[in-house]
């Protein structure tokens, strides 16, 4: 009876590690799309992998040292999604339009890396990875403010370092992330 509770174990444990270790890292966003009638500005940033190969190509290694370091970094990305809010008005969406995003990113496959939570100010900032073991397949920043919401998503595998130089680029906001004061 003990061995055949262990073998059943080791299948339940395999069967439900194959999803994960399957599961791409691009998340679906289009649930905010209806946010988009609510307010003053959109930013709906969608490139893919094909688009980035070819954006690459016009990024030189010899003109500057920041085109080196983006064309590194978006050689191996599968994509680069953003959609970002800003309202006139707090209160323009709820926590309930971000459920739909959140849910996806709660998952055994996502990690939280970074909580910042300042409900005085209506600010909420959490930073997800999703990793097989030490190769980060993909990161998802969701940043709900007052009168603004952004929702960042890269597809591929990412040095955690590199990425915070895309930070301003591609339509990522500036949030700061693996950044050291000067």
């Amino acid at each position: 009876m003990g061995i055949r509770h262990v073998a059943f174990a080791l299948l339940i444990g395999v069967a439900t590690a194959a999803p994960a270790a399957a599961q791409n890292a691009q998340i679906k966003m289009d649930t905010l799309d209806k946010l988009a009638s609510l307010a003053s500005q959109v930013v709906d940033v969608t490139v893919d992998q094909q688009l980035l190969q070819l954006a690459s190509k016009f990024l030189s290694a010899t003109r500057s040292p920041d085109e080196k370091e983006i064309k590194d970094l978006v050689a191996d990305l599968k994509g680069v999604y953003v959609k970002r809010f800003e309202f006139e008005r707090d209160n323009q969406y709820s926590p309930a339009d971000l459920d739909p995003i959140l849910k996806q990113l709660h998952t055994s496959a996502w990690s939280r890396i970074v909580g910042v939570t300042a409900p005085k100010e209506y600010k909420n900032i959490e930073v997800f990875v999703m990793s097989d073991q030490s190769l980060i397949k993909g990161i998802a920043v969701v940043a709900a403010q007052a009168r603004e919401l952004t929702v960042v998503n890269v597809v591929g595998p990412i040095d955690i370092e590199k990425l915070s130089r895309l930070q301003g680029q591609f339509g990522i906001p500036q949030l700061d992330l693996g950044r050291t004061p000067r």
